[in-house]
């Protein structure tokens, strides 16, 4: 006898797959709340490094979830952070996830405000003007 079980002779006791009860394919899981934020700046900077490359030089974007409290400015709650670079390190931006979700009404709402916020951050620091890193930036709305 083999070492499966088989139910004294009777084979498989039920469907090997349970049919849906819908039918159809599963769906894909959807990403997380800090895989969709990470996709939208990746989106953001990839657009805008097909407008205006020059931008992105010597410069590291980054994420975190929340600022530090002695970031806060009269008890408002940062967006983003900018630092300038020098000879021996690059400009860095920082946009802080949690802060940007909870003014986002929308999925899409967020994409908008994430690369809205990248912009300006990246105006600030290069001294750009809008219209030049984002040709598009008043038809998002």
């Amino acid at each position: 006898m083999s070492s499966r079980r088989d139910r004294h002779g009777r084979g498989i006791r039920g469907p090997l797959i349970v049919p849906r009860e819908l039918g159809g394919v599963v769906p894909a899981p959807r990403p997380s709340r800090s895989e969709f934020f990470a996709d939208a700046v990746q989106a953001s900077l990839d657009r805008i490094s097909q407008t205006c490359p020059a931008v992105l030089d010597r410069l590291v974007v980054g994420i975190e979830d929340v600022p530090e409290r002695q970031s806060f400015v009269a008890d408002h709650v940062p967006l983003t952070s900018a630092q300038d670079g020098d000879e021996h390190n690059p400009a860095r931006v920082v946009l802080f996830r949690r802060p940007l979700e909870i003014r986002a009404a929308t999925p899409q709402g967020l994409v908008i405000l994430v690369h809205r916020t990248l912009v300006e951050q990246l105006s600030a620091l290069t001294g750009f003007p809008i219209d030049v890193i984002d040709p598009g930036a008043d038809q998002d709305t």
